[in-house]
């Protein structure tokens, strides 16, 4: 049984959060340390490095906790000597074992990313699923996992949609379909996405949603449905995301944690993977019901795009049960479950 939090509740706990917010690894690590640091700030002392540059700030202005943006993992490590933190919490994809060594010099660690190069070297590893990696299996040493549903981390902004408000959107001529591949998308699939909706035989209302990193080009997005019988919206977008998407009767999502979020607010989804290896973060949604996995790769997924927004368009029912399938599996209080676990950690004594 773990240790109550306000029994080891103690302002001199110092908690650093390191993340990454890049184009090409995308922006959702930073608004993940953000919740978990909001849930954790009144409890101890709170640091958040960011590995970025002017766009994860920008996610990052008002908050209540410090904060720093740095150009590298060696301002990090700066940041970290300087501030010495009881426990480092990581959410980012890569960081070697050297640095990861420099950064937590006397700390403990935890990473709030299932998919970190140096996850075997961390104490506690925080997972929004029960099916694990395959990969973990090959790993040398085995840090401490937590795992499940109740561990998705649901910014305070997003909104559940309602079933009533969900089957009136269900009963408008235009289906209406979001597109969100991610803040940054530096492969532009948004595009590719676009271009296969093209030929699609239905008329769709289409909101893209385009994040504070998405660099590409605006034009080629209009350019790639002129002539079809869709209505094109596009939107960029941060907080005010959800309130769009409230709107829509389905997504197309890259998989990543905006996929789980949209369970938590009641949306179905269509996920189309960066790669297999990536499947196990979305495998539990979908047999449970409440998203659809399109393929293993963005070629096999498009493929099957329009056949199945066809058939979700005449059978608008199979919606409503994918949205009633959502209800219950995410109750939005992972971000408050896994401060209370890093609070406990940080006050735990060293052996």
């Amino acid at each position: 049984m773990s240790t109550p939090v306000a029994a080891c509740e103690r302002r001199d706990l110092r908690v650093l959060f390191v993340c990454k917010g890049l184009p090409r690894d995308g922006l959702g690590h930073v608004i993940r340390t953000r919740a978990v640091a909001s849930a954790a700030h009144s409890r101890c002392v709170i640091e958040v490095v960011v590995i970025g540059g002017s766009i994860a700030d920008s996610l990052l202005q008002g908050s209540v906790f410090t904060y720093a943006v740095v150009p590298d993992v060696a301002g990090a490590t700066a940041v970290s000597h300087a501030f010495k933190p009881d426990v480092v919490v990581f959410d980012l994809l890569d960081l070697d074992g050297a640095s990861f060594d420099e950064i937590t010099r006397g700390s403990r660690s935890v990473t709030l990313s299932p998919v970190f190069e140096s996850l075997a070297l961390v104490d506690k590893v925080f997972h929004r699923t029960k099916v694990p990696d395959p990969s973990w299996r090959l790993l040398d040493k085995r840090p401490e996992f937590r795992m499940g549903l109740e561990y998705t981390v649901i910014p305070e902004q997003h909104q559940q949609i309602s079933t009533a408000i969900y089957e009136q959107t269900l009963t408008r001529n235009r289906l209406s379909v979001a597109v969100s591949m991610g803040g940054a998308d530096a492969a532009n699939r948004t595009l590719e996405v676009i271009r296969t909706l093209r030929a699609n035989r239905q008329k769709l209302l289409l909101w893209v949603l385009l994040g504070e990193g998405y660099a590409h080009s605006y034009q080629d997005l209009v350019d790639a449905t002129r002539g079809a019988p869709h209505e094109i919206i596009l939107a960029k977008t941060n907080d005010s995301m959800w309130h769009i998407l409230a709107t829509c009767a389905v997504a197309i999502l890259a998989g990543g944690i905006t996929t789980s979020q949209a369970v938590y607010a009641g949306l179905p989804s269509l996920n189309i993977l960066e790669s297999p290896e990536r499947g196990f973060l979305v495998e539990e949604l979908v047999s449970n019901g409440a998203c659809l996995r399109l393929g293993d790769t963005l070629d096999a997924s498009l493929a099957h795009l329009n056949e199945t927004i066809e058939q979700l368009d005449a059978e608008r029912d199979s919606l409503l049960q994918m949205h009633l399938r959502t209800r219950g599996l995410i109750d939005g209080e992972g971000a408050r479950r896994i401060a209370e676990e890093i609070i406990v950690l940080a006050a735990r004594p060293r052996a």
